[in-house]
Order: structure tokens, then sequence, then C-alpha cells
């Protein structure tokens, strides 16, 4: 945060040209001095030293010169380049206390530095000096001050310059602490969240560097691309002041001056548009002395329930808390629960920070319409408090909600004032007191009065693979009646329910599958009459175990996941998302899963044709590459580089790659196994796009299910002999799957394993009815090394070598 160490006032006789540059900053400390004062009084250095003891110094410090102002006789002319050294380095001195010999002080427009000494000695460490050490300021702003202060006008330090006609000058000099730009700067970015339509509202870093660059951009479409902010930057805190008619997004860049290569980029600061109950007029009372609103009740007259007690009622007079001009209690204060045709009583009460009473004109509004607007036909109280109303310096009024109000939250206002009121506080004038306070009404349906629908659970995914997250959610309640309480249950077996922290009144939820089953309903509690409904029962479920492989998918969220594969297609696998390669707001995917269609065929000793098409939310194209993935050998993982099929990018001319893909004689075939499309805007080197596994920034994963085959020569129906052994994956931990084919008829199956002596060490005897034979194979509990398998169906026989690792 830039940290201000705010200022000094002095009235001076001073030299004939003071800097004079506009300020934001506040006035805490201040000094006044005379034309004929030499040294600073010893109750301003007690002052002094007493606010100094409160500002942690920094390393660095900016400063300029305002609100200057002269009065007497003589004339002075003001410009920066003017102001006297000396002067300076006598305020930089008492600002802080000295850690290291000479610190440097530059200002705001960075064209000359001071070193701050003492008439020309260097400062030490210890104490600041100050102006009773004889510090003077010389007649000449640009001489050099040498030891002793022989050429200054007054050699007592008094701030005296009879040559200027000692006026009396008035100025402020702010300094503004900020860190060094030394090294890589961090900082965040603060400021609201929601904010009124062509409202101005101020974005600044939490941390100040004093030499460094403010860049800020914008985003008005959630980060797919971004602009430059070319309105002005605060160069004393890097801030801006912005309005906006819909949703934006910002950023910040800090680049140290000195060093370019040293900059930091902020995470994005979304601001998006306050509903209507947060924006209405702005409060025209500008008096904080006098009148105050004491205490606002309302009481629901049909049921006795208080909907609202908000505040103290005394004292009623001399009250030192009676200092508002507006409060705004529709975060802070509970939402006001009223329902149509309902009828209410509403307090309100005066205090004052005055001795003596005055009356006040009290009237309060509801924005029935919820226009955003409070209008006339609005107005539920109109009053005037005096000291002997019935309860003193209180009154009371009585409304009715219309049946024609509309339902959902909307504002209410109370406005006390001692002039003329509207619904923005008062007709303005100087002189008038009062206070405005804001609050948030619930205009709901009539309450419940039993059990009620509490619909439907649904979820973007009943079957899961583990790792991934989905979405349940549940739209479909009873919405037309009020005081219904929701809770969202998860069981792990259907029998013993828990609720889910966090989750009461909310229609969705997100969460992570951890592999377990797990069994959603929502619990409706209608809090009148506590009657229970609950929905239907929804599982989530594991999905079949072929269709899990490691967990791939971009992480990016909705401002740095830019990328999707809009369309992929291989054999008789077809899958598109519409739109166009840029700007297409279909690109939101951070995986899709399709391991529930049926397997796609491909042949052994094949060659398809694959596409895959990028497209992009954003309007500018980022490169990406494109990595595709079989497990031909259906041991669930993706074995690299041997199942890495394709590896290709896209580029501005080429966002649509065409290739084509060999399907391999050695692999195993009738069983369904997986294929993946990784989609990536990081085309170095990386893990999630080159070994298949892993999360993202930016792009997309596509998963499906494809089945390989063999084509056999037609006219030919039995197959001689044994053909295509082979054992996946070789070499191994013992674990493997072995796979031949063989004629069809049926015959026995003799597997025998040998080691390199040609000693048995295991045998294995199993039924085949011919054709694809396959069977997982397990000899881990052999130690590791080089062993024989051998195949013998019939009078055929096979042999290949097996590696244990």
């Amino acid at each position: 945060m830039k940290k201000k160490l705010q200022s000094f006032q002095l009235i001076i006789a001073m030299l004939c040209c003071v800097a004079s540059m506009q300020s934001n900053a506040q006035l805490v400390y201040t000094e006044t001095f005379t034309s004929t004062q030499g040294n600073a009084t010893a109750a301003q250095l007690t002052a002094w030293n007493n606010y100094r003891a409160t500002l942690v110094p920094l390393p660095y410090s900016k400063m300029k010169i305002t609100g200057v102002t002269t009065t007497g006789s003589g004339t002075v002319t003001l410009a920066d380049s003017c102001l006297d050294p000396i002067m300076v380095q006598d305020i930089a001195m008492r600002l802080r206390t000295f850690t290291s010999a000479s610190p440097i002080y530059t200002w705001v427009d960075g064209s000359r530095t001071w070193r701050v000494g003492n008439c020309g000695a260097t400062a030490t460490t210890g104490p600041e000096i100050s102006m009773n050490q004889n510090i003077c300021a010389c007649t000449n702003p640009g001489r050099s001050v040498r030891a002793g202060c022989a050429t200054c006008f007054n050699n007592n330090g008094a701030w005296g310059f009879a040559d200027c006609g000692n006026p009396t000058v008035t100025f402020t000099i702010e300094f503004f602490y900020g860190y060094p730009c030394t090294s890589t700067p961090t900082a965040n970015i603060t400021g609201p969240y929601q904010v009124c339509a062509n409202k101005p509202f101020k974005l600044q870093p939490d941390k100040y560097y004093a030499d460094a660059t403010y860049t800020w951009q914008y985003s008005d479409n959630a980060g797919a691309s971004w602009q430059n902010w070319t309105g002005p930057v605060d160069p004393y805190s890097g801030a801006i002041v912005d309005a906006i008619v819909a949703p934006r997004s910002y950023k910040l860049t800090i680049t140290c001056n000195a060093n370019p290569t040293l900059t930091y980029t902020t995470s994005v600061w979304d601001v998006t548009l306050a509903q209507f109950m947060y924006c209405y007029c702005d409060n025209t009372i500008t008096n904080s002395a006098g009148l105050d609103i004491g205490n606002v009740t309302i009481l629901n007259t049909g049921t006795s329930i208080v909907a609202l007690n908000n505040g103290t009622s005394t004292p009623y007079l001399s009250n030192v808390n009676a200092k508002n001009t507006y409060s705004n209690f529709q975060y802070t204060a509970p939402q006001i629960p009223m329902y149509k045709n309902g009828n209410y009583k509403i307090t309100v009460s005066e205090i004052s920070s005055n001795a003596t009473f005055k009356q006040g004109n009290v009237v309060a509004y509801i924005d029935y319409n919820r226009n955003g607007i409070f209008d006339g036909n609005e107005k539920v109280m109109t009053k005037s408090i005096t000291s002997a109303s019935a309860v003193p310096y209180t009154e009371s009024d009585y409304f009715t909600v219309p049946a024609t109000a509309s339902y959902g939250l909307t504002g209410m206002r109370v406005i006390l004032s001692s002039a003329t009121t509207d619904s923005c506080g008062v007709i303005p004038g100087a002189s008038t007191e009062g206070e405005i306070e804001d609050y948030i009404i619930d205009i709901r349906y009539d309450p419940c009065k039993g059990k009620a629908n509490a619909g439907t659970v649904m979820s973007t995914a009943p079957s899961l693979c583990k790792g991934y997250d989905y979405v349940i959610s549940d739209t479909t309640y009873e919405k037309k009646q009020s005081e219904l309480e929701r809770f969202w249950q998860v069981s792990a077996d259907n029998i013993v329910w828990n609720s889910i922290a966090g989750s009461t009144n909310k229609d969705t939820l997100m969460r992570v599958f951890n592999g377990q089953p797990l069994f959603y309903r929502m619990r409706m509690v209608c809090v009148p009459t506590a009657d229970t409904t609950f929905t239907p029962i929804f599982s989530i479920t594991p999905k079949d175990g072929y269709k899990c492989y490691c967990y791939s998918q971009a992480e990016g969220g909705r401002f740095y996941d830019t990328s999707d594969i809009g369309g992929a297609s291989i054999a008789t696998f077809v899958k598109n998302t519409p739109g166009a390669h840029l700007s297409n707001p279909n690109a939101v995917n951070k995986r899709e899963d399709f391991t529930d269609d049926a397997p796609t065929i491909l042949f052994a000793d094949s060659t398809y044709q694959m596409m895959v098409y990028h497209t992009m939310k954003s309007a500018q194209h980022g490169d990406a590459k494109i990595t595709v993935f079989m497990d031909f050998n259906n041991n669930k993982e993706y074995d690299i580089p041997y199942e890495r099929v394709y590896t290709g990018y896209t580029s501005i001319g080429n966002f649509t790659l065409v290739d084509n893909i060999v399907i391999p004689h050695v692999l195993i075939t009738g069983v369904p196994t997986g294929m993946r499309v990784i989609l990536n805007n990081d085309i170095a080197p990386n893990t999630p796009s080159d070994m298949a596994c892993g999360g993202y920034k930016s792009g997309e994963t596509m998963d499906w299910i494809v089945q390989f085959q063999r084509n056999f020569p037609a006219g030919i129906d039995k197959l001689n002999g044994i053909t295509d052994f082979d054992m996946f994956p070789n070499p191994n931990n013992g674990k493997f799957r072995l796979q031949f084919t063989s004629s069809n008829k049926p015959q026995d199956v003799i597997v025998t394993v040998t080691n390199v002596t040609g000693q048995q060490i295991e045998q294995f005897a199993f039924k085949h009815n011919g054709g694809l034979f396959t069977k997982e194979m397990d000899m881990s509990n052999h130690t590791a090394g080089v062993y024989f398998v051998e195949i013998k169906a019939g009078d055929e026989m096979s042999k290949k070598k097996l590696i244990i690792k």
C-alpha cells in the first residue's frame, strides 16, 4: 500500500519562488512559522516528535508542494524549479530518524534530488536534524550551501528574506513514502467488487513503489481480450478512477523504471454492476452537526414480530454519536421481511449533538416497484418529530404493503432533516442538519403453511472418474411460498445423511469426485410449521475402470482458459462445437467426456484421417499444441512415446489440423480402450501435453473410447497357426497381458515360462475356442530378470522373451 507521509503547513517569509503541484494528501501534521521566527519552538518540536513516533520509515520518498498562497508585502513567483534546496533539506530531515548517511529525496517529476545535510555537513545516524540546529535558507535558490552558512541571508536560521519584501507564504509540502523498486515488485489490487452504473470508483495497488510505472489494462469480455487503460493514473498511488455500465475486469502491471526487467502483473480484479437496490440517488445532507436518526423500528402488526430494531435512541440531546450524514445498513443489518397486504408500524427516533431541541422532519420510502427510484407514491412515512411527541423525540406511522408490490429484494430509505425533504435527502442547504439511512427490504410471497415441493436434483455427470469436478443443482423447488429453507445433504450409504456446510438455500454446488459413490438430496423445511420434504435421491457413481485414465483438464478458469477443441473426428467419431475460430462464446469447456458412448472401431494396420479444430472465446488468436494418445496395449495408461500418436501445432493461418493416424499391427484387439486429445495453449515441452496427464492453464481435453480389430482376408473363415503373439507391456513389473490369435477350433492352450537356463518356473493351462485369446498374467512373485514365454495351441507353438523389472 502506498504510505503517505502527510503534510507540513508552513507560514514563512521565504525565497521568491516556491513549487506548486496538485495533491490528494491528507493534512495530518501542521507547523506554523512567522517571517521573524528563526527556530522551531519547543512545543512545535514536541508535537513533531510525538507525530513522528507513529510513522514507519521506509527507504524511499517522493515529495511535492501544494496550496501556495502569499499575503503581505512583496511579490513572489512560484515555480517548481525555484524551491530552495536547503528548505527542502530541513523539512526532509524533520520527517524521519535517519538510519543511514545522506538519504536521497526525489521530486515527483524526477528532475532533481537533494541530499540531506546540515549546511554542507553530512547527516549521520541518530535523531533527525531540526530547525533549532541552525539550518538556514539561502536567498539564492540555486546557491550551494557552504559550511557555516556563510552565504545565507540570515545566519541564525530564520526564514526571513528582506530582498523578497518579507511576504507571508503559506504552502504544504507532502511526502509520499514508497518502496524502492530494486527487486521484483508485488502488489494486489484493492477497491470495490460491485459498483453502480456510471458512478466513479477507484482501484489502486495495495503497495506503492516510488520509482515505477503503473500500466493498467481492462477487459469487457471476461478476460477474453484486454485493452490498455488510457485514462489518468495517479503518480503518487498508481490509482485509477473509472465508471462503467457493464461488468469489467482489471489487471495492473508494475514495472521498475531503473530496471524494466523487474515487472509484476497482479491477479485479475472483477468489478460487476451492483443491483438496483444498492444504487439509489446520493445523499445530499452535508452538515454532520445537529440532528441524527437514533433508532428505526418496524413492527409487523399482524404477527407482532419486530422485523427491524436498529440503533440507539438515547440520549436525545448532547449525544456525541450524533455526527452522521449517511449510514448504509444494506450490508450490515438483516434484510427486512415484508409480505404483500401486510400491515406494519414504523417508528423513528431523533437524537442531536446539540444541547437544545430542534424539530426534525422524517420521511421513509420503500421502492415497491423495484425500479431503482423512490417514487412519490412509495412514501410510507411523513412525520415531524417534536419534544412534545407522544414519546418525546420519537414518531410513528402505519403502512400497508400494496398488492401491486413486486416480489424480491428492494430498498428502503429513512430520512431525518431539519429542512424540506425529498427522496435524495433534502433541498440542499448549508445549514441543513440530518441523516439518511438505507436498508434492504425482502418483499416475499405468503409464508408456507405445510409441506412444499422440494424439486428434483440434477448433475452435470451422474458417473465420474476420480479427481474431476461436477455440479449438482436443484432449481425446480417451490418458489412462490416464503419461509422455506433448503439444505443440501450427502450420504455415502443412502442410510446416514449429513448436511453440507454452507449449502443453505443454494441452488447449485460444485464438488470434486473422490472415487466413492455418493448420494445427494435436498431437504426443504417450512419454518413456521417445521414440515419437511426431500427431493428424490440422486447418486454419483464411479465410471467403469476402462473409462478412467489419469487426470487431465484445463484449470485456468474463465479468465485464463481461452481455448477449446471446437471439433474432432476420426473414423466414425465426430464431435463439433458450433461457432467461429475466434470470439466463440461456446469455447468454455475444460474437458469433454465421451467415454459413455459406444466405442469407435479402428482396425490394425490401417490409416485414418484425423481432424482437430481449434476455437477460442477471445478475439485474439493464440497458438496451441495438440497431442493425441491411444492405449494400444489396454493397460489403462498412455505409454510414452509409443502411445503418443500425434503432435501438431495450430497457428493463425492454420487452426484446423488434418493429418493421418496409423494404427499399428501390435495392439490388443476386441476390448474397449482409451483415446485422448489434448489442446494446450502452452506450446513448449510440458508434462500435461507430452505425457497425457495433469492440469494445464488453457485448452481442453477430450476423452472417448475406441476398440481395435483386425481385418481378415475375404473368403477365409479359418486362421491356421498362432499369430500376433505378444505381451503388454514388456518390460513390466511381473503383471502383463498375454494375447495371440489362433485357429477357430476349440483347443487347449499351454503357457510355459522358463528362465534363461531353460528351467521351467511356471506353467498354465487354458481352454480356448479359437480366434483372439487374451489373458491377464501375474508373475510379480518372481525376481527381476529375463524369462521366456512359450504358448502351445494344438500343434502350433510360439515363443517370446519376457523382461521383469
